[in-house]
């Protein structure tokens, strides 16, 4: 049996609470002798062993690290301290659920014990395990009820649930202690009289929230959100004409602030959205705008709502300035306007005019003065941007190379050229026009983002390699692994679809892991808030962080990495169930440092880890990606990108195709058809469904360790949803739509065989056909080219398709 800490004798008392101050300094070596005296003489005291572990677990010997505390544990299953340390190391790993269990195990031991539940609470909010949350924090209240960190934990967690009365109510609880607590700042208590008010709000009590305002002010520091909050519950409590005073005011302060312009309008009993109040909202705009005439925001709301002739006059007054003023971003600007095809075509007939007057009188037709002599480029610069939205290529090429003759200068100019031949598909034109506009400012740190960009769209890896070290700190010993630690997202993104494109599938994964790593460290990093927000009161915004790390993941650049890396690892899949696995492009060894201008150093990089210390620079051992080629499983390493989809972007269709083509390849068919019935119930006339259905009943009928009864069951599922389907057939019923096309020929395509290889490529050789319209984009006839190798098309048919191509896009070097 162990003995307890109160049962050792008095020097190993004395050496285990001087090991576990050694841990809070960091002293880890020390603390492992500490704990290697203490053993000597008391060999199979659990606690010891539990600490002992933990200090491993920070020399990095994890194996050695758990193999200690797990026997601690066994020795003493009721130490709350071997517990707790159980769940220190796990949450140091990142094992937050495993932690929070450890946890668990301690505070039933220790129930009493403040740290145990301050940290197991900081788990709970970070797993969103709010219902256990609340019971924690509300024990740690009864520990300490003059704490305003816990109070204010538990108000979250009754927000967080939805339970705003009891939020409310764990704050007004504590409010009479704020004031003899003479250590809390003016801001602290500000923010926590703030929070209240808004929890007043949520829980829909507007008038007493509006009492409550008043009789704050004087404590308030933040006088803009004091403000907003007037505003906002003057207009909810229905006191328009005070609400209106109030969203004045704060115009006043800020008249490019949408919200206000919204919140004033309202108080009017105006909407921008309804068409009847048009004519009145208008009239409003323009006696704002005469009151705050620098403001872009008035200029531009009209646009949104305006139709027609009042449309026209609105877009001419913003126009006409940004021309004179010569301002780049006109045409960035309105491209939401052009969702409205109305709109657009009347942005372009009157950028149109002024572009003719100006060239003709260098007036616009209602002026007597002449306008400064750009102006005319700049509505030939905006032209020129139309054509390219509108995919008239040759004339925005055209109209871009008047305006670089007019002022051969202009950096905006060449980024707008490369940006046309980069949709023509003349991706190495944009690729050298995009560096031509660099050099011309070597400074500008965006333009030398995008020429970083384009020549990765290019396939150019070391150069834009050698391009992105400029961003580097020049004290940086592993310039290629700092660019990891920027955490530059779209670059990773972007360089793994280089590598994907040159068929270097472990790099490409290697990129896309390390996004996938960036995503995970953002909502990692939230941890440290948890408790700090709760000691700095900054209350609303911790709020806002919690409920922005909820999305964290469906940011555009994780979705379309990790369907990606899912793609990739369906590939090698494929290939090694084909019998020819993917061969590793591999280095000589570890990719070496890079100096500024790109060329590689020999020998060590050092970089000082304190006084007295120093630690090896890190190189990356694996520029191959060969971990992840080597996997075991892909379909498992696909699966985890999946579920990360599901959980976060479930609601797009691309999630479950790609959750389809990993479940089917894992012969899980009831998945696969929860996949096929996500996809219908988002959008029913789905151009892949027909191909998803045919596919997997056709892999189910090859499976004989499938059970007969479930697979009748699942096919007669599909037949009662679908009917009797083919892909021929769904192709030949959707003659003027592309992607059904290529869907069709790449279910083909899986399915093999000589008769279905033939159909696909007959379908693909027909992508060019005019009878596609507007389908026959670049993107897609790319896919088609892609897939028409697949299909085993002879270098004379390829030949024919690439020409064939380049009528429907002249300018396109790709294909």
């Amino acid at each position: 049996m162990s003995l307890t800490i109160s049962e050792l004798p008095h020097k190993e008392q004395t050496l285990f609470r001087s090991a576990l101050k050694l841990y809070e300094v960091r002293q880890y070596k020390r603390g492992l002798k500490t704990c290697d005296q203490i053993l000597k003489k008391v060999p199979n005291h659990g606690e010891t062993l539990a600490v002992k572990g933990m200090f491993l677990s920070n020399m990095e010997r994890k194996e050695e690290a758990y193999e200690h505390i797990k026997r601690g544990i066994e020795i003493n299953p009721n130490s709350s301290i071997s517990w707790h340390v159980f769940g220190i190391v796990n949450r140091g790993d990142l094992k937050y659920e495993e932690a929070a269990k450890c946890y668990e195990k301690a505070a039933k031991v220790d129930s009493e014990n403040v740290h145990i539940l301050r940290d197991l609470s900081q788990l709970q909010i970070h797993l969103r395990q709010y219902e256990k949350l609340v019971e924690t924090r509300e024990k740690l209240v009864k520990l300490n009820p003059l704490l305003t960190a816990f109070w204010l934990g538990l108000a979250v967690a009754h927000q967080m649930l939805g339970r705003y009365d009891l939020a409310l109510k764990a704050i007004t609880s504590h409010e009479h202690n704020l004031k003899h607590d003479t250590n809390m700042l003016k801001n602290e208590i500000s923010e926590i009289l703030m929070y209240k008010n808004w929890l007043m709000e949520l829980n829909g009590d507007y008038q007493l929230a509006l009492e409550n305002l008043k009789e704050i002010r004087l404590r308030i520091t933040d006088i803009t959100a004091w403000k907003e909050q007037k505003a906002n519950l003057l207009l909810k409590v229905d006191r328009r004409e005070a609400a209106a005073t109030a969203y004045q005011e704060l115009i006043e302060r800020n008249p490019d602030n949408n919200d206000y312009v919204r919140g004033y309008l309202a108080c009017n009993g105006l909407d921008m959205a309804c068409a009847d109040d048009k004519d009145a909202v208008l009239e409003v705009i323009d006696s704002l705008q005469q009151q705050f005439p620098s403001s872009n925001t008035l200029k531009f709301l009209p646009l949104t709502f305006c139709e027609g002739d009042s449309f026209v006059s609105a877009a001419e007054s913003l126009a006409k300035h940004a021309l004179r003023k010569g301002i780049p971003s006109l045409f960035t600007s309105m491209k939401m306007l052009y969702a409205n095809e109305a709109k657009g075509a009347a942005l372009g007939r009157l950028m149109e005019g002024y572009a003719n007057q100006l060239r003709d009188t260098n007036r616009f037709s209602d002026s007597t003065d002449d306008e400064p002599a750009t102006a005319s480029m700049w509505s030939t610069f905006y032209l020129a941007q139309h054509a390219d939205y509108y995919g008239d290529y040759e004339r925005a090429l055209q109209l871009i190379e008047d305006a670089i003759r007019a002022s051969s200068d202009t950096v905006e100019l060449y980024m707008v050229k490369a940006k046309i031949l980069k949709h023509a598909g003349d991706i190495c034109g944009a690729r050298n026009t995009m560096d031509f506009a660099r050099q011309m400012d070597l400074k500008d740190r965006f333009v030398n983002s995008k020429t970083v960009k384009y020549m990765l769209r290019n396939n150019d890896v070391e150069e834009a390699e050698k391009m992105m070290i400029m961003f580097v700190r020049d004290d940086a010993a592993h310039k290629v692994q700092e660019i990891v630690d920027m955490q530059a997202i779209w670059y990773m993104r972007e360089r793994g679809d280089a590598y994907r494109r040159l068929g270097d599938i472990g790099r490409a994964l290697k990129q896309y892991h390390q996004v996938l790593f960036s995503f995970n460290s953002y909502h990692q990093v939230q941890f440290d808030f948890h408790s700090y927000s709760l000691r700095k009161a900054t209350i609303r915004g911790y709020v806002d962080i919690l409920q922005w790390e909820d999305q964290v993941y469906s940011h555009n650049t994780f979705v379309g990495a990790a369907h990606a890396a899912i793609d990739c690892y369906i590939d090698l899949h494929d290939r090694k169930l084909a019998g020819a696995p993917f061969a590793v492009i591999s280095d000589e060894g570890p990719s070496k440092p890079l100096t500024r201008n790109g060329s590689a150093k020999q020998g060590q990089h050092n970089l000082s880890a304190g006084v007295g210390e120093v630690k090896q620079a890190a190189v990356d051992q694996d520029p191959s990606g060969a971990t992840y080629v080597d996997a075991d499983d892909y379909m498992a390493e696909a699966l985890k990108f999946v579920e990360r989809l599901e959980s976060s972007v479930g609601q797009l269709v691309k999630t479950h195709l790609s959750a389809f083509e990993v479940h089917l390849r894992m012969q899980k068919y009831f998945l696969a058809l929860k996949a096929i019935n996500s996809v219908k119930a988002i959008d029913e006339q789905h151009s892949s469904l027909t191909s998803m259905v045919v596919r997997m009943i056709a892999d189910m009928d090859t499976n004989e360790s499938f059970a007969a009864p479930m697979k009748a069951a699942v096919k007669g599922q599909l037949i009662k949803s679908f009917g009797e389907v083919s892909i021929e057939a769904s192709i030949d019923a959707h003659q003027n739509s592309l992607p059904f096309a290529l869907a069709g020929a790449k279910g083909l395509l899986t399915l093999g065989g000589e008769a279905n290889m033939a159909s696909s490529k007959r379908a693909l050789l027909k992508a060019t056909s005019a009878a596609y319209g507007e389908t026959r984009t670049l993107d897609n006839l790319l896919v088609a080219k892609t897939l028409l190798e697949k299909s085993g098309a002879s270098e004379a048919e390829m030949s024919d398709f690439a020409a064939s191509a380049k009528l429907v896009f002249p300018l396109a070097t790709c294909f």
